[in-house]
């Protein structure tokens, strides 16, 4: 890890140091207490696996203005070790990475280095024609197209603990022959374009995406414990991170290294830094800082809530800047209250923390407000609607309690909505299959099952109501599975499928997948998934035969395997 001393760097580590040291206001003594009590009693004691003492745990900081307020840690860094989580523990703080990638190029921009109306071919010519006419402005807020590379190797079989890097996602996605949607007509958050940011960095600088950050971001920061991985140094002092089994811990092998959407290690110390320069502004001025904070639009001028790595949004109706990660069994969250001037940094090694419930929870803490009954309870963001899912939950729905009481789920322009008696109610979402009509109190929830989605809960004033999806009049249409069976290739992730027929069932079978991927007949030639890895697929057919098949994936579409017999 590089260091430097410099004057200004010494300065804002004293400054924050004594306020850790000295800061004992009022407020504080009386915050403390209470959230010492819910850390301990809400989150770390939250299974039976977290009552033992030696547990993975977690860090938090909160700052108001350019202090901070509070500081807790639980658990340990590492089991065999019983290592204690502390302040300045080092975690992987997964797509919390985002929003520094965002001022790297908004420092760029300041600099009239990079002007985001610029094509990315301009910075990247190696890139695949298909991605020619996309921008810079559509990296960073997520209208690109571009397929998530997460979703793309896991089609290739690659297991999340295998080793990863950069080089790795540069080589699949100049194989890319087609985009999810074409550029700026839709928002898909994709890790991808971040990772196209990094590699633009690098260009526009000449200099690597891991050193540049480092002497134009983390030190005049003062965040010292704050870098990229280089090489997966085996020797790296990093907390190790958890996944539950429902029984016990099992430790997670970090191998990925993917700068700019992720792999950025940093310490919640290091992070509340980062926070407090929202109010300060020290690095990158109000202009850097509007830039970042800013929505983003699509050729529309639909505004989407999303800026340069940060949710723009609301939480418990106060403005927010937001986002949370998750890799292996690090969890990871931030927010800042730009009106408020208060910062939450949540750093975790434990798989089944829930860094947005525990900000809500915060939340509600800091400002003392009791738990109210709006429908988006205590979760920390506003959700994109997933497009894709909310295509599968759209039609019309029967109450079983209720026979005759029918709500009906549908699309109309850019937004989402549900009838009821004749009313239409505005839907928001909280995850991709929960969602809230406006100016209601209730929620609903909708049940995924073999691919298909044939029934929801509405969740009211603590009662719950199933409904049924009514089936509609369809001529079924019988299907000869044998012109179907057969190998089929993609040029783009370079694998052979298998699709076979048995037992009247037609399945996906490959060696890197540890089970066969069953399909279920959908319509016409189109097939849909018992596999949260693929969602659709449909044959193509030309002169009364089939040649290709397109999978789809909700953030990696239209993939192409062509025919071999």
């Amino acid at each position: 890890m590089m260091k430097k001393k410099q004057i200004g760097t010494l300065v804002l580590a004293i400054i924050v140091i004594t306020s850790l040291i000295q800061c004992k206001s009022t407020q504080e003594k009386e915050l403390s207490p209470q959230l010492d009590s819910y850390f301990k009693q809400q989150v770390f004691n939250q299974s039976d696996a977290l009552n033992e003492e030696n547990n993975p745990g977690f860090s938090v900081i909160i700052t108001k203005k350019d202090s901070v307020l509070y500081v807790g840690s639980h658990g340990s860094s590492n089991l065999d070790k019983a290592s204690p989580i502390t302040e300045n523990t080092i975690f992987d703080i997964a797509s919390v990475t985002k929003q520094l990638t965002g001022m790297a190029i908004a420092l760029l921009e300041e600099r009239g280095k990079i002007d985001l109306n610029d094509k990315i071919i301009k910075y990247l010519p190696d890139l695949p024609g298909v991605m020619n006419d996309i921008s810079v402005y559509q990296l960073v807020h997520h209208t690109s197209g571009i397929r998530d590379w997460p979703a793309l190797f896991a089609l290739k079989g690659w297991r999340s603990e295998e080793p990863l890097s950069m080089d790795d996602i540069y080589e699949i996605l100049k194989k890319q022959e087609s985009l999810n949607f074409t550029p700026g007509t839709e928002f898909s958050y994709s890790n991808s374009n971040y990772n196209l940011l990094a590699k633009i960095v690098e260009v526009v600088t000449d200099t690597e995406f891991n050193s540049w950050t480092h002497d134009n971001i983390f030190i005049p920061l003062g965040m010292e414990n704050t870098y990229y991985l280089e090489n997966n140094n085996s020797e790296e002092v990093i907390a190790d991170s958890y996944v539950y089994t429902g029984h016990d811990y099992l430790p997670f092998s970090n191998k990925l290294s993917a700068p700019g959407s992720s792999s950025l290690r940093s310490s919640a110390l290091d992070m509340s830094k980062w926070l407090i320069n929202f109010h300060s502004k020290t690095l990158g001025g109000n202009s850097a800082i509007n830039r970042i904070t800013h929505k983003g639009n699509l050729n529309s001028s639909k505004t989407i809530d999303y800026g340069y790595g940060l949710n723009i949004t609301k939480i418990k109706n106060k403005k927010a800047y937001a986002h949370d990660g998750a890799w292996g069994g690090y969890r990871s969250g931030t927010v800042y209250f730009p009106e408020e001037s208060i910062g939450i940094v949540i750093l975790s090694n434990n798989g089944i923390l829930q860094p947005k419930k525990m900000i809500g929870d915060i939340v509600d803490i800091i400002f003392r407000k009791k738990e109210d009954n709006r429908s988006n309870g205590s979760d920390l963001i506003e959700k994109e609607i997933n497009d894709d899912f909310f295509s599968l939950c759209a039609g019309k729905y029967e109450q079983v309690d209720d026979k005759g009481c029918y709500l009906t789920f549908f699309k109309e322009g850019e937004e989402y909505f549900a009838n009821a008696y004749g009313k239409k109610f505005k839907l928001y979402a909280k995850s991709d299959s929960v969602f809230f009509p406006e100016g209601s109190n209730a929620e609903l929830v909708f049940h995924l099952k073999n691919g298909k989605v044939n029934s929801h809960t509405l969740k009211k004033n603590g009662n719950s109501y199933l409904a049924l999806k009514v089936k509609e009049s369809k001529n079924e249409i019988k299907i000869n599975y044998d012109q179907l069976i057969g190998d089929y290739y993609s040029k783009e992730l370079n694998i052979k499928y298998e699709v076979k027929s048995e037992n009247g069932e037609l399945a996906i079978i490959s060696p890197i997948f540890p089970q066969d991927i069953i399909l279920e007949h959908s319509e016409d030639l189109t097939f849909m998934s018992n596999s949260g890895l693929i969602q659709s697929i449909s044959f193509l057919e030309k002169d009364d035969s089939i040649i290709n098949l397109i999978i789809n994936n909700p953030r990696s579409r239209n993939i192409l395997f062509e025919r071999l017999n």
